[in-house]
């Protein structure tokens, strides 16, 4: 007979805070097996004495039966010093600071929890925070590793006999559920109304009908939300990760409201709907996007909206959405979310900021706003403290596949493996930050071959946002245990995270701990970014490979905005050749001088007047164009006013899609000579600023006021071009001057993605590269995506894209990781160098 022998188990992935120990122990009870099982730092460690088979049967009942938000990488298994157990138990956790930790995000509510929120004999009926081990807020709650109920903010709630009965019940779901609570023992609703007054809650004292007319038992807190959102209020709501603004979307009024809050002119709203059903009554729902919208990370996810809602459905008002085709729909994750969902119908909810500002985390400031902004009524929140912020988490399906552009609440801080460590491109393990972008900020640490990316961190143009900036990346560096030894930072000078790189470097220096210090090129990590996700090598130093002849590396295409380049140069419109952690400039969009500063990027009128100064100019060797003398003609026979340069420019919207632009002839005359004197002027190769020029040209649209309005209006005017009962804001599309503006604004973009075959084929021919990696911000345009990835595939290029981080610059992170874990010197000859900021062209 084989004799007993005691093995250490050690699980790692996604193994804390899913009820990964209560399985264990479950499982142990029922096959008779004794031992222990406890968290160790971010791992579970199992120990288990008895035969092998029976050990084998344990193991693989394990991960069969694992929780149902767990996930497990690998599983390791050591014979140790023989120990008889008596029983089988749950030990306490103990930290370990080497291992790497894989911490589960905030997860929405089950299916088991929102069944019992509506059961009205069940104890914890209609309670706000109902959860179990299979859902709840994790990394928001968390104030260290690891995962217990005395490391989070729910130790400030000691449990209820009933709860605390739950809680050591390992016949229940609820055992050991850190965030266990009840209506009597947790988190309570509180409201704050404008000018100072606060309501505890009096208990479930009230009924009012629903949205399906059935009544829905509320507090005194909530029943006066619900009131103030009925009569077309704005209500500041507090979540898991944050405070939302909320209001009706069907109440123009409100949403007025609503964006005079916000100091929010345009920029599309998301909207709060009940469950999916609802969602297509306006929506165009594939299976892929519903698979998205149930995922338990409840992201926002883009939707088409329908050409015409469902009957007896209201319609949205029009200042929700404004030009987008596109609807930003979720659903609700916590049952706060759920009542005010029942009793009032769909609802915008949306970040409780200013514009650009980090989201509300505290209740003194949410406060403060309330008191101060005559739009928001009440504030309805709860006890509980936010640890960490975190937005909603944006995605799109693009190509059948969800496609990430803000990675938030639901993602974060789950790691994102950097693949290329474990394929031989040369990467080693080690502790890297990686400083990230200065809009849309997203930074990173690494651990292993692990990178932890930080929350969504806005635009860090105010002084608050920097100081949330610091203070994330010292909760981050402390939580993980992460003391990097590699900083990688951006080339521009005057970006903060760069002098943060900076500051930070030289801290360490003065206290005798030196860290290296990299600077990367912004469209380099673009590329490297999605090098990283999909584990593609990569290597530098080789030419071909032996056998097939095809070269190394991948061919980069990375459009967007703005970013600083290795000349001095506003890029933006780049294909590059990268291996490994070199990258070589193969060619760009043509320079043209823009106007600096702010309000040029704001006005896409001025970036149309750019390009057609310099239209007549010929390329450069490494340079390409798009045509634009169909867009130029187009405007010329619409309302324009003439220059000297021969180009013509549309200045009055002619669709009357805004009535209200105008632009005198002398401001006209005064942008066009400072064009032309290279007055103010900054050198760009931005493929953003030509998708803002070419709006302007068609009428589409003259001016951001929010960021991409104008290329995304005219990813809607191709879109009606390209399909049939596409959704649009203008009543009348039989007009042919209209008809001719999306007829060209498709052209548009099939020019762009005819131009990134044709570069991408005269790069393949001349570096044997077939391997095409594609990102940038230009590439959330679903039209362009589409047509590019199938002109390159045609052509059978193998084609990577962002798909876990962000292709705009919420990905930079992720790339500037990749290149910090090399375990060679960046060449900075290309990748790297410094510029003073003298030296950039004001």
């Amino acid at each position: 007979m084989t004799e007993k022998r005691t093995e250490l188990i050690t699980v790692r992935g996604v193994v804390q805070g899913v009820g990964f120990r209560p399985t264990a122990y479950r499982v142990a009870q029922r096959l008779g097996m004794k031992g222990s099982v406890r968290n160790m730092g971010s791992v579970v460690r199992i120990t288990v004495t008895a035969v092998p088979s029976e050990v084998d049967a344990f193991v693989a009942e394990l991960i069969a039966h694992k929780p149902p938000m767990s996930r497990i990488d690998s599983v390791e298994r050591t014979v140790i010093e023989t120990t008889a157990f008596r029983e089988f138990s749950i030990g306490a956790s103990v930290t370990a600071e080497d291992e790497i930790a894989v911490i589960p995000a905030d997860i929405a509510i089950c299916e088991d929890c929102e069944r019992e929120f509506y059961e009205a004999e069940n104890p914890r009926y209609l309670h706000p925070f109902i959860s179990c081990t299979n859902c709840g807020p994790r990394y928001t709650i968390m104030e260290r590793l690891p995962y217990d109920r005395d490391t989070t903010t729910m130790d400030e709630f000691p449990m209820c006999e009933f709860c605390k009965a739950e809680y050591t019940d390992p016949s229940t779901r609820r055992y050991h559920a850190q965030t266990i609570s009840c209506h009597g023992c947790g988190p309570q609703p509180m409201l704050h109304r404008a000018g100072g007054q606060g309501n505890r809650t009096q208990g479930q004292a009230f009924c009012l009908a629903g949205q399906d007319r059935r009544p829905v038992p509320v507090s005194c807190c909530c029943l006066k939300a619900i009131q103030l959102l009925r009569g077309g209020g704005v209500l500041a709501l507090k979540g898991v990760g944050g405070y939302y603004l909320v209001c009706s979307p069907f109440d123009a009024q409100a949403v007025s409201a609503l964006r005079l809050a916000k100091h929010r002119e345009q920029k599309p709203f998301a909207v709060l709907y009940r469950d999916v059903a609802q969602i297509q009554n306006y929506c165009k729902v594939s299976p892929d996007e519903e698979t998205a919208l149930r995922s338990p990370k409840r992201p926002i996810v883009l939707l088409e909206q329908r050409p015409e809602i469902a009957p007896g459905s209201p319609p949205l008002a029009d200042n929700v959405c404004g030009s987008s085709r596109f609807v930003g729909a979720f659903l609700p994750s916590f049952g706060l979310q759920l009542l005010l969902l029942d009793a009032v119908g769909p609802l915008i909810m949306t970040s409780a900021n200013l514009s650009d500002q980090p989201i509300i985390t505290d209740d003194a400031p949410m406060f403060k706003m309330a008191d101060t902004v005559p739009e928001v009524g009440a504030v309805l929140y709860h006890t509980r403290r936010i640890a960490a912020g975190l937005d909603d988490s944006v995605l799109r399906v693009i190509d059948g596949m969800p496609q990430l552009i803000r990675r938030a609440k639901g993602y974060v801080p789950a790691p994102i493996l950097v693949r290329g460590h474990d394929s031989g491109t040369g990467l080693s393990p080690g502790l890297v930050f990686a400083a990230g972008s200065h809009l849309k900020s997203v930074f990173a640490l690494t651990k292993g071959s692990y990178a932890y990316l930080s929350r969504h961190l806005g635009d860090l143009d105010s002084l608050e946002s920097e100081t949330v900036y610091r203070e994330t990346f010292h909760r981050m560096s402390e939580f993980f245990s992460i003391e990097p030894d590699v900083v990688v930072c951006d080339l521009h000078p005057l970006y903060f995270p760069t002098r943060f790189a900076e500051v930070y470097a030289k801290e360490r220096e003065r206290q005798g701990r030196p860290v290296r210090l990299l600077y990367v090129q912004h469209h380099h990590a673009h590329i490297a970014s999605v090098m990283a996700e999909h584990g593609i090598a990569g290597s530098k130093g080789e030419e071909e490979r032996e056998g097939d002849g095809e070269g190394q590396g991948v061919i980069g295409v990375a459009f967007d905005g703005t970013g600083y380049g290795t000349d001095g140069a506003i890029w933006g419109g780049e294909i590059l050749i990268c291996r490994g952690t070199d990258f070589e400039r193969f060619s760009h969009l043509k320079y043209v001088r823009m106007l600096g500063g702010d309000a040029s990027v704001r006005e896409g009128w001025k970036s149309a007047a750019s390009h057609l100064t310099l239209q007549s100019q010929p390329p450069a060797a490494d340079e390409f164009e798009i045509d634009l003398s169909l867009y130029a003609a187009f405007a010329g026979d619409n309302e324009v006013y003439a220059h000297s340069g021969g180009g013509f420019l549309c200045i009055h919207n002619y669709t009357n899609q805004r009535t209200d632009f105008s632009c005198e002839k002398d401001i006209f005359a005064q942008t066009m000579a400072a064009i032309q004197s290279d007055l103010g002027c900054v050198t760009s190769s931005s493929m953003g600023r030509l998708f803002d020029a070419v709006a302007s040209m068609l009428g589409v649209c003259h001016e951001n006021r929010y960021e991409g309005e104008c290329a995304q209006t005219l990813e809607t005017a191709a879109a009606r071009a390209r399909h049939s009962g596409t959704f649009s804001p203008k009543a009348d599309l039989a007009t042919p001057a209209i008809a001719e503006q999306d007829r060209l604004a498709l052209r548009f973009h099939m020019d762009i993605a005819r131009t990134i075959l044709d570069q991408c084929t005269k790069a393949r021919t001349l570096h044997k590269i077939n391997k095409v990696c594609l990102s940038g911000g230009v590439f959330q345009n679903r039209v362009l995506m589409e047509e590019t990835l199938r002109l390159l595939r045609a052509d059978c290029f193998e084609v990577y894209y962002n798909i876990h981080v962000p292709a705009g610059d919420g990905g930079i992170a992720l790339g500037q990781c990749y290149l910090g874990m090399s375990s060679s010197e960046i060449k900075m000859s290309s990748s790297g160098i410094k510029m003073p900021s003298s030296e950039i062209k004001k």
